[in-house]
């Protein structure tokens, strides 16, 4: 028994040294090699401390090393899928926190560089809490300081806009 608990104890170590030096770690031993994040060492930290304490029940249950080993591999394998889920859903976070250019269509911003007629200019617009500047273009000339909202996106970096001062019949 103390066999497994001693591999719990170093799976235990490598999940302190995940949180503290993991990305570290992970690019320095190229634990993820085979893509995902299955194999990094959050995921092997999770198995092997699984594995151990796992074992040690499994033996503490049945004094056999096989079902010990058996019983240390399910809860390993589960602990490492979980720490794979985790791992995912925490970055899959980030990009739904993430700025899009879709998500300015209709919102309100407000002219900084005059856009003339047909031609380019800068405003900034508010979204989710972003504040961006972003190059815009409308069919009519604004001057800076006009309130305008987002008709359509022209490109990543430009979209189009129509002044909230004018009426909707002039700008089709």
């Amino acid at each position: 028994m103390t066999v497994f608990l001693i591999i719990g104890a170093v799976g235990v170590a490598l999940v302190l040294m995940a949180l503290v030096v993991g990305d570290v770690l992970d690019g320095l031993f190229h634990f993820d090699a085979l893509g995902g994040d299955l194999f990094s060492l959050s995921s092997i930290a999770a198995f092997v401390g699984a594995f151990g304490f796992g074992g040690a029940i499994g033996l503490a249950l049945l004094d056999n090393t096989f079902f010990a080993s058996l019983v240390g591999i399910v809860t390993g394998g589960a602990a490492a899928f979980g720490a794979y889920k985790v791992t995912q859903a925490l970055k899959s976070g980030e990009s739904a926190a993430s700025f899009r250019s879709d998500s300015m269509i209709g919102h309100t911003g407000r002219v900084i560089t005059a856009i003339p007629e047909g031609g380019y200019g800068e405003i900034t617009i508010s979204v989710g809490g972003h504040v961006r500047k972003i190059s815009a273009k409308s069919p009519v000339a604004l001057s800076a300081g006009d309130e305008v909202w987002v008709s359509s996106i022209l490109s990543p970096t430009a979209v189009e806009v129509t002044s909230t001062a004018t009426p909707p019949e002039l700008t089709q």
